[in-house]
């Protein structure tokens, strides 16, 4: 068999064109010709994958890649041309529903992928039928991957349970938000005996059993948090609030949320033969988690390869922010904003003190103060006037050669690079078997089991690098695991869903909404390459936030066909 590496990079080379599932059955290729061979569906579900697990990622609209953490107050939106501008400054609007960077519509294509090959792999003569049996597990995990993530953006959605027909109506109403979190469930319930704990390498990025487990984990977790398991929706529907809330506050939901962690842990490391990685160098250990492709923490990740240097002018190989500030008139855009670099603790595990807004502060104080923080703030970032530490010695990583002019922003982001030297691609970790530390963490202090919580969420603290943490008080270690999520898991689309989820009370108060800050150089003024006299911290915009953005709209194209309700205040 082919590697599935491969086989992608086929599918991408092909992207050009209309895609067979995209296709009428009637078309010149048709669903019987491609389940023909075990070779031509191959390239039916490699499609299946890329597309499905594609979701916030975008392929075709780089340019605005990431933009979650735009939103989230992590990251300064950038330029007006940025789709992150007018909602940061405006707020979602139906009209513009692109904080999945997908499209709400574009969600039923790939769906409709999936369907069709679990329904149609049986047609290949080739294939034996464990294999079969494998494919339709893997399907089922696509469809819940997409549904859980569709769940956390939208809750209630249409649910599609297979391929549509030409007599199918495409009129399909919201379903009530526990059908939706139920469909989801199921379908990995489904998928787990069938899946294999681990692939053979040339399968490497399939899904496995622990992939499976961790999406459902993940809809778990968010289905336990206070913005869904409430008695009372964030903003009233009237006879339709099961569409956004459970109607009960059931705190046995945290119960089941970490049942479904540990599994996930179990069998991870296990079966599964994934570990968090902990050899005792923070730097290494968490560069290598979150930048070196196919490394063991890293559970199922969106594979694509495009090895064009990121110098050479083709954004297209640019699926994050990491890059988009090297040049003059890009470096404004995407860098860290003080909002977030505080959540970030220095190397010994103390509060970093930066200086108060307005206060104007030698450049050698910000280097100093840089050199102080903790090894995941150093694998993510790049200072001001520094080499990357995540690529020491590394002539593309100087100072010098990344920087291209003038801009604003706390540091630089270059995640996802760890030890990348000339390599512009990079493998996006969808689920990293620290979630689940975090996970059952955050659990088992909702359910008031602060030894366990902190066995849990001290794997991934002292990883870091970090003294352990020993308060045992619900709500300080409450705002610690949230803090951990936040830190550990930055521009890796946790942070603005978490926010929402968790129903913080500052949400609107420099998190989503309010003031933006960040730092100003040289007396108010830009960064240099080189050469800053000074530095401080300054509101660089007032963020808009509105309790109906704790949820997205559906697009107003949508809604004026008549099938769908609206979520509140749009």
């Amino acid at each position: 068999m082919r590697p599935f590496k491969l086989i992608i990079a086929l599918v991408l080379f092909c992207s050009c064109e209309k895609n067979f599932l995209q296709m009428p059955i009637s078309n010149t290729t048709t669903v019987d010709s491609v389940f023909s061979t075990t070779v031509k569906a191959e390239g039916a579900i490699a499609n299946a994958y890329y597309d499905c697990l594609s979701q916030g990622i975008p392929y075709t609209n780089f340019w605005n890649a990431m933009v979650q953490e735009n939103l989230d107050g992590g990251m300064n939106y950038g330029w007006a041309w940025t789709i992150s501008e007018g909602i940061v400054l405006n707020g979602l609007a139906a009209a513009n529903t692109s904080e999945d960077m997908d499209g709400y519509s574009q969600n039923f294509v790939y769906i409709r992928q999936a369907w069709l090959v679990k329904e149609n792999i049986d047609e290949v003569k080739d294939m034996s039928a464990a294999d079969k049996a494998t494919v339709k597990g893997e399907m089922l995990g696509l469809l819940a991957y997409r549904y859980e993530q569709m769940m956390i953006m939208y809750g209630g959605v249409p649910i599609i349970d297979h391929a549509l027909l030409p007599t199918d109506s495409l009129t399909i109403g919201r379903a009530p938000l526990q059908r939706v979190l139920d469909s989801v469930v199921s379908w990995c319930d489904q998928a787990i005996p069938v899946l294999p704990s681990v692939w053979p390498t040339q399968w490497t990025g399939r899904l496995t059993k622990t992939a499976a487990m961790a999406i459902k984990a993940k809809a778990l977790l968010y289905a336990a948090r206070p913005l869904f398991n409430s008695a009372t929706p964030y903003l009233d529907m009237g006879g339709n609030n099961n569409l956004i809330c459970f109607g009960a506050a059931d705190p046995t939901r945290w119960q089941t949320a970490l049942t479904a962690s540990e599994a996930e842990i179990t069998e991870a490391t296990g079966a599964g033969g994934l570990q968090v990685i902990n050899t005792g160098n923070p730097l290494d250990d968490y560069g290598t988690a979150t930048g070196v492709p196919s490394n063991p923490e890293v559970i199922l990740a969106w594979k694509n390869i495009d090895n064009v240097l990121f110098d050479g002018g083709n954004w297209a190989n640019l699926p994050m922010n990491a890059f988009y500030n090297d040049r003059v008139w890009e470096a404004q855009g995407n860098v860290l904003t003080t909002n977030m670099l505080e959540n970030y603790y220095k190397a010994d595990g103390t509060n970093q003190t930066w200086p108060s807004l307005g206060t104007v502060t030698a450049f050698t104080d910000y280097t100093t103060r840089m050199n102080q923080m903790e090894p995941r703030f150093q694998v993510t970032f790049q200072p001001w006037e520094q080499d990357s530490k995540a690529n020491p010695g590394d002539v593309n990583w100087t100072n010098a050669a990344t920087f291209g002019g003038q801009g604003f922003g706390c540091a630089r982001v270059v995640k996802f690079y760890y030890k990348a030297s000339g390599r512009a691609w990079f493998e996006f970790p969808i689920f990293r078997l620290a979630s689940a530390y975090l996970s059952s963490a955050e659990a088992y202090n909702e359910l008031g089991q602060s030894a366990n919580a902190l066995s849990r969420l001290n794997v991934i603290h002292e990883r870091a690098g970090l003294p352990a943490v020993t308060t045992t008080n619900q709500d300080s270690l409450r705002t610690i695991i949230q803090r951990e999520w936040q830190v550990e898991f930055y521009d890796e689309q946790y942070r603005l869903h978490d926010i929402k989820f968790w129903k913080l009370p500052n949400i609107g108060n420099g998190i989503i909404g309010g003031p933006i800050r960040t730092f100003a150089f040289n007396n108010g003024g830009s960064v240099t390459e080189t050469g800053n006299k000074n530095y401080n911290d300054n509101v660089l915009y007032t963020a808009f936030w509105a309790p109906k953005q704790y949820l997205n709209p559906f697009p107003t194209s949508e809604i004026n066909k008549g099938y769908l309700i609206q979520n509140p205040g749009y």
